[in-house]
């Protein structure tokens, strides 16, 4: 089969072949530390086992262990998988872990062992602490730089790699980073909520890991609260709100006592603490009372305020409409700073591999997405635009509808577009903005109030566009239908700035002189030498355009 042959759907497809596996009893750390140790030897000493991918069982594994993997392999080839197939590589794993099964398992498969590893590896955060996470990320390396090279070998093609893998080395402190130069020292705290690193680096709200992880391994970094000129609080509030169920008491309750007391070195109002948003809300309800001088890297320059925060269900929608607002003063230009939402370096990858390049591009304009007629919050969260782009996609040159079930073809098809429609969500900003960029695709931005990351350095009218979000009619196809016409040379800078600078909010960049860290480091020099963010560029072109096509 190829990569492609394989179910998409997998939530709804039976793994008939996964094996029966029960949770074993991890063995004791030290253990586990004994066993690496060995490992690591025995992967140096012997590079090329007579029959590392024969995969067919060996001792005490059974074949359907490697079935597993590579079912697993395949399906993070082209979509996301489900949870209960990453809790089955964890279960087998850690159950050849306490058979002391390891050895014969790099004997017998080496890179469905490989495999094994890097998808368990948060669980094995879960279970046995990050350090050992870390090792076993390291036994992972050795693994692919040993035996990547029968990556093709014994009729199966493995990828080698989860949907957050790419992200590891930094998560894990093997990627030391600089501080682009500037003298700028960041003390950060640990708190509680700031534990689960590989399980909660996935998903649009991950930026809450990725900034707190970059801090501490870069060099901006410092262990001496007396020469800090900022403190960086790390709370992964997003994330253990999905995933662990705690509401906006708790959070509230949390945040409260951490500044209170957890807090050492939070003074004048904490004017010198940093903390970070990463959705349209401030997940501590009582932040005005307690940090309201604090600086926010934030994805929302307007967030929601509501006097009832736990509205996120279907079944509280109306909720949204009768308690929640948007607050134009929370968020302070001249203090905070926006910050790009988090793109997997894996869908990044898989954009640039099906963009095409833009004089081949056969889609005037694109949106598949939800509107209120699917999400139930929508009808009260001011996104009418989403349901009067529905109603131009019998437009000729247009691909508009919901979503695609397989993510490879979304891909697909926003690398096939010129202009892609980046509409309000439940708060102004979007994380579709980001995401259309990495398939080379020029945002038209439907979203009036929306802040945009960086835009006092970053030219956003270079690459995007955007239009009053009320003015959603064919009136805006013709417009951008007349660009393609009559004003391909702009059309053409817009997709090369696009590539340009998407590197400003990819957080895997490795690019030193581009990426949100950077951004981030040039928001907080200025904030140290006391100079005051300048209003960034608008989109009077683009409003011109308006009149001008409405006569």
């Amino acid at each position: 089969q190829t990569a492609r042959s394989v179910p998409l759907e997998l939530s709804e497809v039976p793994c008939m072949s996964c094996p029966k596996v029960q949770m074993a009893l991890l063995p004791p750390r030290w253990v586990n530390r004994l066993l690496l140790a060995f490992l690591f030897l025995l992967v140096a000493a012997q590079p090329a086992h007579p029959s590392p991918t024969a995969c067919v069982g060996r001792g005490v594994i059974a074949q359907d262990v490697w079935t597993l993997a590579r079912e697993v392999d395949k399906a993070t080839q082209v979509t996301h998988v489900p949870k209960r197939y990453g809790q089955a590589i964890a279960d087998s794993f850690f159950q050849l872990m306490q058979a002391d099964a390891l050895e014969d398992g790099i004997a017998d498969c080496a890179l469905g062992m490989a495999t094994l590893i890097v998808h368990s590896l948060p669980e094995a955060e879960m279970q046995l602490g990050l350090t050992t996470a870390r090792e076993y990320y390291v036994l992972f390396e050795s693994l692919v730089q040993n035996y990547g090279h029968l990556w093709n070998d014994g009729g199966f093609t493995w990828g080698l790699e989860s949907h957050q893998s790419a992200g590891y080395p930094l998560l894990l402190g093997l990627k030391p980073q600089s501080c682009f130069g500037m003298n700028l020292k960041v003390f950060v705290y640990e708190t509680d909520l700031a534990k689960r690193v590989l399980s909660c680096s996935q998903g649009m709200f991950a930026s809450e890991v990725f900034v707190h992880r970059w801090l501490m391994h870069s060099e901006c970094r410092t262990e001496d609260p007396a020469e800090a000129d900022f403190f960086f609080v790390p709370v992964y509030a997003a994330c253990v709100m999905t995933k662990e169920g705690k509401l906006a008491g708790d959070m509230d309750a949390f945040y409260t006592n951490l500044v209170t007391e957890g807090l050492p070195h939070f003074r004048e109002r904490g004017q010198d603490h940093i903390f970070l948003w990463s959705s349209e809300t401030y997940d501590f309800p009582a932040w005005h009372k307690h940090i309201h001088s604090s600086i926010f890297l934030s994805v929302e320059a307007q967030p929601i305020e509501c006097s009832d925060f736990d509205f996120f269900s279907e079944e509280t929608a109306a909720n949204f409409g009768a308690s929640c607002w948007h607050c134009p003063w929370c968020f302070s230009f001249g203090k905070d700073a926006v910050i790009p939402g988090f793109v997997e370096k894996w869908s990044i990858k898989k954009m640039h591999d099906v963009e095409k390049v833009h004089s081949e591009r056969k889609y005037t304009a694109c949106y598949h997405g939800v509107d209120s007629d699917h999400l139930a919050i929508y009808k009260y969260a001011n996104t009418t635009a989403r349901n009067d782009l529905q109603l131009l996609k019998t437009l000729p040159n247009v691909s508009i509808g919901y979503r695609f079930n397989k993510i490879i073809e979304y891909f697909e098809r926003i690398g096939d577009c010129h202009f892609c429609f980046a509409p309000k969500g439940l708060g102004y900003w979007s994380n579709r903005l980001y995401e259309v960029l990495f398939a080379g695709c020029i945002p038209v931005i439907l979203s009036d109030e929306i802040g945009l990351p960086f835009d006092d350095f970053v030219d956003w009218t270079s690459f995007s566009l955007k239009w009053p979000m009320t003015e959603v009619t064919p009136a805006l196809v013709q417009h951008l239908e007349d660009m393609l016409t009559h004003r391909w040379p702009e059309v053409e800078r817009m997709h090369k700035n696009v590539v340009k600078n998407r590197c400003w909010f990819d957080y895997n960049s490795e690019d030193e002189a581009c990426s949100p860290y950077l951004g981030i480091v040039k928001a907080l020099q200025k904030r140290k030498a006391g100079r005051l963010r300048t209003p960034g560029l608008g989109w009077r072109h683009t409003r011109d355009a308006v009149a001008a096509v409405n006569g």
